[in-house]
């Protein structure tokens, strides 16, 4: 089985890592997300944004084709994702349409302007880009039902942190463990150490097993607790 690169186009096998074409890593795709890049896309920062038939984490299938169906003649499905030029080319057909609507059934407007040949070639010509429009919203739903509606995804540098590998994140958690083990281990050796009095120096020592004084070398007195 084959998988295009979303940023090239180029057809790779489905399990291979890098694209040969224009170096994009998919294993990165799954570390995207749509705000990101709708966030890179109003910063002007194009070259870091991709677009895939792959929805990312934070973009919902269900409620991206309910707003498709109900409000796709506006072209909401298109800023909802941040594809913003074809949300405004929408938006402006269906203005012109409308337009037009109320330029012909408003009783107010003589109809004797739409009898010359020109003004009429102009209004029908505010038309076309309206039937461009209801394609573009019928097939949106369709691609949105089959997973082949694009979207825009950049990689949000807050989710590589919070999904730190748990390979790494489980070696931190094993150090600090073994550095904490260690640590104590060292506070009961020093603790199993004990005070005693030499009597040839008149000093208090502090040994573990050896009652021999290591100052002068004679044999301790009495053990004393701390």
């Amino acid at each position: 089985m084959f998988k295009k690169c979303p940023r090239c186009g180029k057809k790779h096998l489905i399990d291979t890592d890098r694209c040969d074409e224009c170096g994009l890593i998919f294993e990165r795709l799954k570390k995207t997300s749509n705000t990101a890049a709708k966030e890179a896309i109003k910063n002007k920062e194009h070259n870091k944004v991709v677009y895939t038939s792959d929805l990312p984490r934070d973009v919902n299938k269900v409620k991206l084709l309910l707003t498709s169906i109900f409000l796709g003649f506006l072209g909401i499905q298109y800023a909802k994702v941040g594809r913003y030029k074809m949300f405004v080319f929408i938006l402006v057909s269906f203005f012109l349409l409308f337009v037009y609507t109320l330029l012909t059934f408003m009783p107010s407007i003589p109809q004797e302007i739409f009898s010359d040949k020109y003004i009429g070639l102009l209004l029908l010509f505010m038309t076309f880009p309206a039937g461009f429009a209801f394609i573009i919203w019928m097939v949106s739903i369709f691609q949105i039902v089959f997973n082949k509606f694009k979207v825009p995804v950049s990689i949000d540098e807050s989710y590589v942190v919070q999904s730190l590998d748990t390979k790494i994140a489980n070696e931190i958690i094993e150090k600090v463990k073994e550095e904490r083990k260690e640590k104590n281990n060292a506070i009961k050796k020093k603790n199993k150490k004990k005070r005693f009095f030499c009597a040839n120096c008149g000093r208090y020592v502090k040994v573990e097993s050896d009652q021999i004084c290591p100052f002068c070398g004679e044999k301790l007195g009495e053990e004393e607790n701390e």
